[in-house]
């Protein structure tokens, strides 16, 4: 991570991290985005997820997002899960405002500062496709929110679920990234998401998730990914979502940047 990055990350608990994706990189992972959306639910064999395109793929391993989840890692990083979301107007409830401090135990994941680095257990990146403008809806943050020391009061800072318009608090940020943006956020930051509005166009992004490799609380069928899915992987992505002990240092780490090719 620059300096840049480490201070505003740790100052707000995410980064929005402008013109990602170049020129070639959008317009693949555009036209992979439109062909799984254009597929049938029951053609779909793996859902609509990060697999379903090798472009999508390599965005676990993007050159720009790669060492941020290194060092957040403490080098011991693992993918967890990743899919493709395409949000519409039709959705008229608001995601409220969670975050795994309240969802998952407060002990659970960890925000520590060390030796000039930043360590987090628990991290997300968002790979937009699509514009999001101005009044639009979408993503909301409570920024510096993820060092809190105490449990958010139930109800504070929640707007009207069902208001497509709510008048938020001065607190709250309403991101608004471009095509090729990515966001990246650490999973004790206070976040929802706002209706979206627009009727003419859709909001299109990849959800990746990423944990420390030793760290195992995923319980349930929705977090085993098939025998199937997997061997569709690449060789470096199977490696990438491997469990692991603090001890181990697995061969993709070593590497700067990885093409899958």
């Amino acid at each position: 991570m620059t300096p840049k990055q480490r201070y505003l990350f740790d100052l707000n608990g995410y980064l929005h991290i402008k013109g990602v994706l170049s020129d070639e990189e959008l317009g693949k992972t555009q036209e992979a985005v439109e062909r799984c959306v254009q597929t049938p639910p029951d053609e779909l064999s793996h859902g609509r997820n990060f697999a379903f395109d090798k472009s999508l793929e390599a965005l676990t391993l993007h050159p720009v997002t790669w060492p941020i989840v290194k060092e957040l890692t403490g080098n011991k990083p693992r993918f967890n899960r990743g899919s493709l979301v395409v949000e519409t107007h039709e959705k008229q409830t608001m995601t409220p405002f969670h975050c795994a401090r309240e969802d998952c135990g407060w002990q659970t994941r960890r925000y520590e500062v060390r030796n000039g680095r930043i360590f987090c257990n628990d991290i997300i990146a968002f790979f937009y496709f699509t514009n999001v403008c101005p009044g639009d809806g979408g993503l909301i943050v409570l920024p510096g929110s993820h060092k809190s020391e105490f449990q958010r009061p139930e109800g504070l800072f929640l707007p009207d679920l069902e208001d497509p318009d709510p008048v938020l608090h001065p607190a709250i940020k309403n991101i608004i990234p471009r095509a090729g943006d990515v966001i990246v956020l650490s999973e004790l930051t206070t976040h929802g998401v706002l209706i979206w509005k627009p009727k003419d166009r859709d909001r299109r992004f990849l959800i990746l998730r990423y944990k420390t490799q030793y760290f195992q609380d995923e319980q349930g069928e929705r977090y085993v990914y098939s025998k199937e899915l997997m061997d569709k992987l690449s060789p470096e992505t199977q490696e990438l979502m491997a469990y692991g002990s603090y001890w181990h240092d697995k061969e993709i780490v070593k590497r700067d940047t990885v093409d899958l090719g």
